[in-house]
């Protein structure tokens, strides 16, 4: 028995009508913010061209500690840097951020104290660009599709429950979408849009059949989405991954404080010179004494999850940890494939052109979806409206209507 039978049709067609027009704006602000940040990686180096790349020098590159007091100068000397981006390419920038916001700002520009990042060439420390990064275009695009340019505690939960609603939708979908029966009539139905019809039926087949064939993709992004936003579903996910067990997450690391000094430099040295062929190195910095300095070296440029965590004594430099993705339980190797999971980089290009596609789809279906229900809305009133002139002509009829003579 299926789950249309079980529940009605009619059941669950109203469900899926008023979770899409209460959910309809939020699930096309994400999909088309996400359609556009898929290609970030690809569409910066075009844009930031003049940011991103210089001209490699012959002399050697500055330390990373000197780089990071000339972005610090830069910024006026009261904002830290939080983290840094170094490229192992030549012509590349080192890429500094310093960022501090207010989990209790009600919008975006209250939750963002400030944050800048800072580009600065590794071979003379001549600072290219100082970018106020709160207001850049595919910050604000991340906002957007994170948050709805609302602060951490609202915009963290409006979009969560938006992206959980429009897995009920998904599912409720799929279900309406399954032919009444298997003939050539209803398969062409359901997986053909039909181009010569009216544009109401064309509407309609963009909504059944598009949604059918980005189902599973969007699925996989709502879900991974998810992971980020509510507790239980990273935890869940982590449970069914290592095979219905709780394991307790890794405890953090901690630095010597009874040393001093700053071990940064001799960290960064290390971990370069472990993965010399590595794409790039993201350098956190820590905000305690006792914070290690965390360093990921990304092996490719493909993907995230591809990579080595090293955890460094912030005073001596030494090496407390290492852990490369091979060697992560499987609840923590499914977390560290979220991200890939959920932008399509776990496909390479292809996975992303994917993506790109579904999150157009996806803000399509409230746009189609309503004008079905506005379409059917207007059918209605018109047939009610039709309906009541014949019930006042035939009133009317029946009282002019002579009566009997008697005989």
């Amino acid at each position: 028995m299926t789950l249309k039978k079980i529940l009605g049709t009619r059941m669950v067609g109203t469900l899926h009508l008023w979770l899409g027009i209460a959910s309809g704006l939020m699930v096309f602000v994400i999909g088309i913010s996400g359609a556009t940040y898929t290609f970030v990686d690809e569409l910066k180096p075009v844009f930031y061209k003049d940011r991103l790349f210089i001209t490699p020098e012959k002399t050697p590159k500055l330390p990373l500690g000197e780089l990071v007091t000339i972005a610090e100068k830069a910024l006026g000397g009261d904002k830290p840097v939080n983290r840094a981006e170094v490229f192992n390419q030549p012509d590349r920038t080192v890429i500094f951020r310093a960022l501090k916001n207010d989990k209790e700002g009600f919008s975006h520009w209250d939750y963002y104290k400030y944050y800048y990042r800072v580009y600065v060439n590794p071979y003379n420390g001549k600072v290219v660009k100082v970018e106020n990064t709160e207001n850049e275009f595919f910050q604000l695009v991340l906002s957007l599709h994170m948050r709805m340019l609302f602060g951490e505690k609202i915009g963290h939960y409006v979009v969560g429950y938006s992206v959980l609603t429009f897995v009920v939708l998904l599912i409720s979908g799929i279900v309406l979408w399954v032919p009444k029966k298997w003939n050539k009539t209803g398969r062409e139905k359901s997986f053909r849009i039909k181009w010569g019809a009216k544009l109401q039926r064309i509407n309609y087949d963009l909504h059944n059949v598009l949604g059918f064939y980005a189902f599973v993709v969007l699925l996989v992004i709502a879900l991974t989405g998810l992971v980020w936003v509510f507790d239980w579903m990273e935890n869940s996910v982590r449970f069914v991954a290592n095979g219905g067990e709780n394991i307790a997450k890794t405890k953090p690391m901690l630095s010597d404080t009874t040393l001093a000094g700053s071990g940064t430099d001799r960290a960064y040295i290390q971990a370069r010179d472990k993965n010399p062929q590595a794409y790039s190195y993201l350098v956190i910095f820590p905000t305690k004494n006792d914070g290690t300095v965390n360093i990921f070296t990304y092996l490719t440029n493909n993907t995230k999850y591809d990579r080595i965590q090293d955890n460094f004594d912030r005073h001596s430099g030494k090496l407390l940890k290492s852990a490369s993705f091979d060697a992560l339980n499987n609840g923590d190797k499914m977390y560290q494939l979220n991200f890939d999971l959920h932008t399509g980089s776990i496909l390479s290009l292809p996975g992303k052109i994917l993506v790109f596609f579904a999150g157009l789809i996806c803000a399509s279906l409230p746009v189609t979806g309503f004008a079905i229900w506005w379409g059917r809305r207007k059918k209605n009133q018109k047939k009610e409206s039709r309906t009541s002139v014949k019930r006042i002509s035939r009133v009317k009829k029946t009282a002019f209507v002579k009566p009997a003579v008697e005989s």
